[in-house]
């Protein structure tokens, strides 16, 4: 029987505040059970793992190069974050590969659920950004790996087993950026109720929705039929009334509030 074995993602953190002692002390925890593992040799059975990727191609490409080593094996695939969850609670998935989403909440909600699994898998998630919030904000909800699509396939097969055996990974490059990325820390969000959303236009408040689904200012420009700069404005005026100063902010209080519960609020 596997039992899940504590991770530096579960410190701890208050939400929005990121001192610099926490990210100093999470990247020195990631680069401690990087050098650790780092050469260790595998013994018995094959790992099990899963894959979370809304591209079938991606998925297939994913389970073949896995099949050529003969300490992994693929319980499965799919797009459907319940079907992972089967996979994990019927076939015994050890480990899932995320493929993160554009959309932040999305991530974050993925990443959640699965922790939630009763002795369920250990996440990794794969991406093509690292920064230090998301990279944080994916080890709070849960992931026990992170990596960018830039790494080798060594260095994935070494996340697998390190996260397989209950440890945290990251490449050192992403736990130096954690250390630097975060030394002067934002502040501290007080994340509102339904009555100070009430302060927010109609327009804001759909500005503040799809920055939170991941949408870049050009994307939301488009989508609403107005001007980067005016999508800036807006912008502008969310943080006059609520105080956000990051992406991670918008995520936060949108799902606080039930925003992202629903399909897109239309322009």
């Amino acid at each position: 029987m596997r039992t899940r074995i504590p991770n530096v993602s579960q410190r701890p953190l208050m939400a929005g505040v990121f001192p610099v002692e926490s990210s100093d002390a999470l990247a020195a925890a990631l680069l401690s059970d990087a050098s650790r593992r780092r050469g260790a040799r595998f013994t018995g059975e094959p790992i099990r793992i899963a894959v979370l990727d809304r591209n079938q191609l991606m998925r297939q490409a994913m389970t073949a190069l896995l099949a050529r080593d003969p300490r992994l094996h693929v319980v499965g695939d799919s797009c459907d974050l319940e079907q992972c969850i089967s996979y994990a609670t019927h076939r015994a998935a050890q480990v899932v590969l995320l493929s993160a989403e554009p959309d932040v909440a999305t991530v974050i909600k993925q990443v959640t659920a699965l922790a939630a699994v009763p002795l369920g898998p250990h996440v990794i998630v794969l991406n093509g950004e690292q920064q230090p919030e998301e990279v944080l904000d994916a080890f709070r909800a849960g992931a026990f790996g992170y990596l960018p699509w830039s790494a080798s396939v060594t260095e994935l097969i070494e996340a697998i087993e390190m996260v397989a055996d209950g440890m945290s990974y990251v490449l050192p490059t992403t736990a130096k950026a954690l250390a630097t990325g975060l030394r002067t820390p934002p502040k501290a969000v007080a994340l509102p109720e339904s009555s100070r959303l009430d302060t927010l236009s109609a327009r804001e408040r759909t500005v503040l929705e799809r920055i939170a689904r991941g949408f870049s200012g050009p994307e939301v420009a488009e989508q609403l039929g107005i001007t980067v700069k005016t999508v800036d404005t807006y912008r502008h005026r969310i943080h006059e009334k609520l105080g956000v100063h990051h992406r991670s902010d918008y995520v936060r209080i949108a799902l606080d509030n039930g925003l992202l519960l629903r399909e897109p609020h239309s322009p």
